[in-house]
C-alpha cells in the first residue's frame, strides 16, 4: 500500500518468448493473417516465428499479445 492508501497494481512485463508462449496457448484460426494485417509482415513470416523457425521480434510479440490477451487458454476450452 502506497502512501495515499491506495494500493498500485503494476502488470509483470514480458519480453518476447514469454509473449510467445502467451499466444500460443491461445492461438485460433485466422490469427495469422490478422496478424499480418496488424504488423505488415506477410503470413509466411507470421507462420515461420509461429513455427519456431525465426525468432520474434518485439513489433510482432506485442501484436501477438493483444491478439490473445482476453481469451481463454486453449486446455480450458477442451476441458469446458
Amino acid at each position: 500500500i502506497s502512501v495515499t492508501g491506495v494500493q498500485s497494481c503494476t502488470l509483470p512485463i514480458l519480453n518476447r518468448t514469454a509473449k510467445l508462449a502467451f499466444y500460443q496457448a491461445r492461438a485460433r484460426r485466422g490469427d495469422s493473417t490478422r496478424l499480418s494485417e496488424e504488423t505488415g509482415f506477410t503470413t509466411r513470416f507470421v507462420n515461420y516465428v509461429k513455427a519456431g523457425e525465426r525468432s520474434v521480434n518485439d513489433t510482432l510479440a506485442n501484436a501477438m499479445y493483444n491478439v490473445a490477451r482476453r481469451r481463454t487458454k486453449n486446455s480450458e476450452l477442451a476441458t469446458a
